[in-house]
C-alpha cells in the first residue's frame, strides 16, 4: 500500500514537472512574440483561428474560434488571394495588403503567411503575421501627391528652347502663329523674367559723348 503511494507520488511529481516545463517554454515562446511587434494569428487548414497573440486581437479584436473569412471580411468562403490559402496549396511564404475596419476606423494591414509543420513535416496549421501599415501608406499618399504637386509646378514653368526668329533690323521676334512681335513682350510671355533698363557704355557715348560715370544705369525704363 505504501508502495503505490509512493509511485502515485513520484508520478504526480513527473507530471508537475513536465507540466511546469511546458508552461516555461510557453512563456518563452509567448515572449519571443510579443518581442517581434507584429500580429501573429495561427489558423487551422479550414481556416479556423487557432490562436491569436495580444498585438493581433489589439488590433483586429478577439476572434480565436472562428473562420477568419468571416472574422474579417464577413464573407462565407476563403478570400480570394488569401495568402494563407495560397501557402497551403504551394507551400511557399506569400504577402499580400488588404484594407480591414476596426474599432479604430478603416486600417492598411500587411499579411505574410508561410506553413506549420510537425516533426515529420506534415503541414498542421498556417501563420499569418500581420502588420499594421496605415502610417506607412499615409506617407506613401503624401509623397505622391506632393510628387504631383511639383510635377504641375514645373509644368506651369516657362522656359524657351529651340530656335527663336529675331527680325535682324528691328529685332522682333516672330511667334508660334507667324506674328510679329517686340522681344521683350515675347520673352515675358514665354518665361517668368522681367525687364530692368539701363544704357551700356559704348551707347552712352553714342548718344551724349558723356562719360558713364556721370550717368545712373538704373535710371530709365
Amino acid at each position: 500500500m505504501k508502495k503505490a503511494r509512493h509511485r502515485q507520488k513520484r508520478s504526480g511529481s513527473a507530471l508537475d514537472e513536465t507540466l511546469k516545463k511546458v508552461e516555461t517554454e510557453r512563456a518563452k515562446i509567448e515572449a519571443i512574440i510579443a518581442a517581434i511587434g507584429n500580429g501573429i494569428r495561427i489558423l487551422s487548414p479550414d481556416f479556423r483561428i487557432l490562436y491569436e497573440n495580444k498585438v493581433h486581437r489589439d488590433l483586429l479584436g478577439e476572434h480565436t474560434g472562428e473562420f477568419c473569412y468571416q472574422a474579417y471580411q464577413g464573407r462565407n468562403s476563403v478570400c480570394e488571394n488569401c495568402p494563407v490559402d495560397v501557402s497551403f496549396r504551394d507551400g511557399g511564404i506569400h504577402t499580400t495588403e488588404r484594407t480591414v475596419p476596426t474599432e479604430h476606423g478603416q486600417r492598411y494591414i500587411e499579411i505574410t503567411s508561410s506553413l506549420l509543420k510537425d516533426s515529420e513535416g506534415k503541414v498542421i496549421a498556417g501563420i499569418e503575421v500581420v502588420r499594421d501599415v496605415t502610417e506607412r501608406k499615409r506617407l506613401e499618399a503624401e509623397r505622391e501627391m506632393l510628387i504631383d504637386n511639383l510635377r504641375e509646378a514645373l509644368a506651369k514653368i516657362k522656359t524657351l528652347k529651340g530656335l527663336i526668329p529675331v527680325c535682324a533690323w528691328c529685332r522682333k521676334v516672330r511667334d508660334d502663329k507667324g506674328y510679329w512681335e517686340d522681344l521683350e513682350h515675347y520673352i515675358r510671355e514665354h518665361t517668368d523674367a522681367d525687364f530692368t533698363h539701363g544704357i551700356c557704355p559704348e551707347c552712352l557715348e553714342k548718344v551724349s559723348g558723356e562719360g558713364y560715370e556721370d550717368f545712373d544705369d538704373e535710371g530709365s525704363g
